[in-house]
């Protein structure tokens, strides 16, 4: 079988048909109705979200590179523990959504499954494919601001989706400085998974968090809480790519090694 090479062009490609998966089917789902993304998330199975992971997992697996896309263990094996800062806030966050009370069970198993869905399918989309398409033309630096720039600015378009605008301006500013920090975890570890746990905790801390709000009639903190947060991960990541700067794949040294 003949292997793809993940190119900036192509994987610009791919982007463009994965938010054509991912916006189209959930404009589908709705009936072309605005919906938010905790209504989406609460109320059944998002097949769009499971497509688009789907289409995303086919690249990879035909791409020529899949060590270079991360779709291993993270190497060295304890260099995962570098997630330990953006665990911690998913953690807290996890135990402030309980605190405040929490949907029923069968919508909190919904919610589960469609964080993960959702997580799936971003990681493998900007932490493997798109990050491995501006690494083929760019050096590290370059690549993981501008991948990041463009994670931030496709959730813009949620807008859309929810009809809360202003809502996801902050939410594309919140996820631009939170895919610093995941890209440069994602370059460290040499991996895409520790990061796709860590993202489908946190988002569904916020999910489940905003439905047991809106129940009771409120509206959650939660979300306001997380952009405050995303900035100690933006710097995190900056400190973690502070020795690769023009550099144009991630060296191997003793200290990689060891994960430090």
């Amino acid at each position: 079988m003949k292997r793809l090479h993940i190119t900036l062009p192509l994987s610009l490609a791919a982007l463009a048909v994965w938010l054509m998966l991912t916006l189209g089917g959930r404009w589908l789902e709705s009936g072309g109705h605005a919906q938010s993304l905790a209504d989406a998330a609460g109320g059944s199975i998002g097949w769009s979200w499971a497509v688009a992971a789907l289409f995303a997992a086919a690249l990879v697996f035909l791409a020529d590179d899949r060590r270079g896309a991360g779709v291993q263990a993270p190497q060295p094996l304890q260099s995962a523990r570098l997630v330990w800062l953006p665990l911690l806030y998913s953690l807290l966050m996890l135990f402030l959504a309980w605190a405040g009370g929490m949907p029923p069970r069968g919508v909190v198993l919904v919610v589960a499954c469609n964080t993960l869905l959702v997580a799936l399918s971003e990681e493998l989309m900007f932490r493997a494919v798109l990050l491995q398409g501006f690494l083929d033309r760019l050096t590290v630096w370059p690549a993981v601001l501008t991948s990041s720039a463009v994670f931030g600015i496709v959730h813009a378009a949620n807008g859309f989706a929810s009809g809360d605008i202003s809502g996801a301006l902050w939410q594309s500013l919140a996820a631009g400085l939170q895919g610093v920090g995941y890209a440069a975890i994602r370059l460290r570890t040499r991996s895409i998974w520790p990061m796709t746990v860590v993202h489908a905790l946190w988002d569904f801390s916020l999910m489940t968090s905003m439905l047991a709000a809106a129940a009771d009639g409120e509206g959650s903190i939660l979300p306001f809480a997380a952009l405050i947060a995303v900035l100690p991960l933006c710097l995190y990541g900056l400190y973690l790519l502070r020795r690769m700067h023009g550099q144009p794949a991630l060296p191997v040294s003793p200290r990689m090694r060891s994960g430090l």
